[in-house]
């Protein structure tokens, strides 16, 4: 099957079933902490990269409704259970009920590395639209749901220049 054929989730699974017995090789021969503390700071220069190349310059309702399409994207065959909503501000709320990423970290007995390998990529993905995510609880680590909360992070500060531009 060539790789465009595949859904977002069998290329994370793909890429997880790699990656996990990787990072467990390298948790016993450096140590738990060391290897964490790595992935957390790679996470950490993911989205300070992304916030600097953030395209604000796009309304942020186009950026709104990006997010909309990647996330129905990535619940495609299944993969998420969720409800949307937009906000009277604009914003736009989901609640993922259940989540086959964290089944699939679940299953690979990897939900630690979860929040930082997966999950993480939403922050900066999120961060490089110019937009601001809170979400305060995940599948991941053990809640009833994940609860996504899109903001615009420039707080009304866009300009036209480049509006025309997809992101």
């Amino acid at each position: 099957m060539p790789v465009d054929d595949l859904t977002p989730y069998e290329r994370v699974e793909i890429q997880m079933s790699m990656v996990v017995p990787l990072i467990r090789d390298l948790q016993s021969i450096l140590g738990e902490e060391v290897v964490m503390d790595a992935l957390r700071e790679r996470h950490r220069r993911s989205v300070s990269e992304a916030r600097a190349r953030a395209r604000t310059d796009v309304p942020f309702e186009r950026r709104i409704d990006r997010i909309e399409r990647d996330f129905s994207m990535f619940a495609a065959g299944g993969t998420l259970d969720y409800e949307s909503r937009r906000t009277a501000d604009g914003g736009l709320e989901f609640d993922v009920t259940r989540c086959r990423f964290a089944e699939l970290m679940a299953g690979l007995d990897a939900r630690d590395l979860g929040s930082l390998l997966l999950y993480g990529q939403d922050e900066a993905v999120v961060a490089g639209a110019g937009t601001h995510l809170d979400r305060t609880q995940t599948r991941m680590e053990g809640a009833s749901h994940c609860d996504f909360r899109f903001r615009d992070s420039v707080g009304g500060k866009e300009t036209k220049r480049g509006a025309e531009d997809e992101i």
